[in-house]
């Protein structure tokens, strides 16, 4: 961690989701959507099939970067050659879903108290916003939980989701693929989130970090070092201490 704070050059703060802004076990989490999803799609193939494929769809976006199809594009191709699924009829039963059956994830969230103040005071010191979840789901659920989190549609300037990104962390692609969508250098942003694997690697593509340690993900793989850390509370005071305004 740096003796000397400097954020004098941060125009853009990146936010991540799970854990972050939101109280979530994803363990638990994914697996339930992945079952729900699985039921829209009973007659292509057998849940436990089809709950089989998709996960391992998405951990190939994860471990396999292309950068030629968006995430989402990657994930229909894999289904298509996996079980036969079409992408039209893909989003329509996505659409069901949504609908139907996304709210009953929102009991396994919680808010976190310090999420919308942090984000607010980003914006009120004219910093660039983005909600940078890990982009392996639809833009829909990444609202569920924006929502669930207690945070307003309009706060960020950019929402990573699995149609409008082809990487994923912890690849540095995609941080400098967000950078790109907002304008702004890697190296003027500040990413904040509690996984030392997917989060800190922002710290390869040139930003700074803050390791938000409250509900701490340490994963096996490489742990990057952060710039900063803290629990929810202490970010709160040192952004308001040292994050710089672009009014």
């Amino acid at each position: 961690m740096r003796k000397k704070v400097d954020l004098a050059h941060i125009r853009a703060v990146l936010f991540d989701l799970d854990g972050t802004l939101l109280q979530v076990r994803m363990s638990l989490f994914i697996p339930r959507y992945v079952a729900g999803v699985a039921e829209y799609f009973s007659g292509h193939a057998e849940p436990e099939r089809f709950r089989s494929v998709f996960l391992e769809g998405v951990r190939a976006l994860i471990a396999e970067p292309e950068g030629e199809s968006t995430n989402e594009m990657r994930l229909l191709r894999f289904l298509n050659e996996q079980l036969g699924i079409e992408a039209d009829f893909f989003r329509a039963q996505m659409e069901q879903y949504r609908q139907q059956r996304v709210e009953d994830l929102a009991e396994m969230t919680a808010p976190i108290p310090a999420a919308a103040e942090l984000v607010d005071l980003c914006r009120r010191l004219g910093q660039k916003t983005v909600l940078a979840t890990n982009p392996v789901f639809p833009l829909f659920m990444v609202d569920a939980r924006r929502r669930w989190s207690g945070l307003e549609e309009v706060c960020f300037d950019h929402v990573t989701s699995y149609e409008n990104s082809r990487y994923c962390k912890p690849s540095l692609h995609y941080y400098r693929e967000v950078a790109a969508a907002i304008g702004i250098a890697p190296e003027q942003c500040l990413m904040v989130g509690n996984d030392s694997n997917h989060d800190l690697a922002a710290m390869g593509a040139g930003m700074t970090t803050y390791l938000v340690d409250t509900y701490l993900v340490e994963r096996p793989g490489r742990r990057w070092p952060s710039d900063y850390r803290g629990n929810h509370l202490e970010l709160l005071s040192f952004l308001q201490e040292h994050l710089p305004g672009r009014g």
